[in-house]
């Protein structure tokens, strides 16, 4: 598929039975790439070109406020599933957390998370061998998301997600694709392997930085003298280069505080936003809802990307510190 998004044009290709993470900082168009794979947008320029008898269903981020608030649980399911799944519906909805009374539940007074996995529970009733779908965790606690891990796991198609939830990532993907500044880059594995390949990189980069090129003789010395003079500058500059990284690792350490104190706001913030939208009247006003959502979505990219650059600040002070 060949996309053209704000930032530039970008090439990815997906193949049949792939589990593709998109990765990267907020804006830089993983959003609206989904929106361009599953057809609800359509690109500046360029063309998406689906594969022979490609099926797609589409979660997007707002998915959950789609349901239909009068339906029941079941009767959410039960509308938009093809007959011969009807009888096991209930066996369904009991894998998704949804047990006994829970199914006569009008969709109205479900939480957010309850919502989300009734609206994953429902896409994945539907006919489809490739799954779009764009931050699918936002609202489930851990055993809801280890539900939707499991039904994903056993899932036989393609899968393209985007989701700030580093451990869901991890445990599916069998493949990365970076995208940032209109560009992508492939990585096969997991996000695991993925991290440790950024890391050796920037390794490699810090390493070649550091090559100091050498300076042709002014006049020719006699074998001591080169000696003395090669000893002496060799420890200047070994003490030039001991300051510099000691002063690297203070404004580290400093960056490192301020990104410790920002995390922490934004958790605060996101635990008061799901303390509000697990109110069983939270969706009565789908304006403020859909407003309340997207800033919890903001949030948890903004924690996301706040954590990523925590550990690549921990990762350089350590080798810093190992270096003096």
């Amino acid at each position: 598929v060949r996309c053209v998004l704000e930032t530039g044009c970008i090439n990815v290709n997906v193949e049949r039975g792939d589990r593709v993470a998109l990765v990267g900082p907020n804006g830089t168009g993983k959003s609206t790439l989904m929106r361009m794979l599953s057809g609800v947008e359509r690109p500046d320029s360029g063309q998406r070109m689906e594969g022979h008898n490609v099926i797609t269903q589409y979660f997007a981020q707002d998915e959950a406020t789609r349901l239909n608030d009068s339906l029941s649980v079941y009767e959410t399911l039960a509308s938009g599933s093809p007959v011969d799944m009807v009888p096991g519906i209930r066996n369904i909805l009991g894998g998704f957390l949804f047990t006994e009374d829970d199914v006569y539940k009008r969709v109205k007074v479900l939480s957010g998370g309850e919502r989300t996995r009734l609206a994953v529970a429902r896409m994945l009733l539907k006919p489809s061998n490739t799954l779009l779908l764009d931050e699918p965790t936002n609202h489930l606690d851990i055993d809801s998301t280890n539900v939707l891990l499991d039904a994903l796991s056993d899932y036989g198609g393609t899968l393209i997600f985007v989701s700030h939830d580093r451990y869901f990532v991890d445990q599916l993907a069998t493949k990365i694709i970076e995208i940032g500044d209109g560009n992508t880059s492939t990585y096969p594995g997991t996000y695991e392997d993925f991290r440790w390949s950024k890391e050796q990189n920037n390794q490699t980069k810090q390493r070649q930085s550091t090559i100091v090129p050498k300076k042709p003789p002014k006049h020719t010395a006699t074998i001591s003298e080169v000696s003395t003079s090669t000893t002496a500058a060799e420890h200047k500059r070994r003490q030039v280069e001991n300051r510099r990284r000691q002063k690297r690792i203070d404004t580290l350490r400093s960056r490192i505080s301020d990104l410790e104190k920002r995390i922490a706001t934004r958790e605060e913030a996101v635990r008061a936003l799901e303390v509000e939208m697990s109110t069983p009247d939270f969706y009565s006003d789908q304006k403020a809802a859909e407003q309340a959502t997207k800033r919890h979505q903001t949030l948890m990219w903004e924690v996301g990307d706040l954590m990523n650059q925590w550990e690549a600040l921990e990762q350089e002070m350590s080798l810093k510190e190992s270096s003096l």
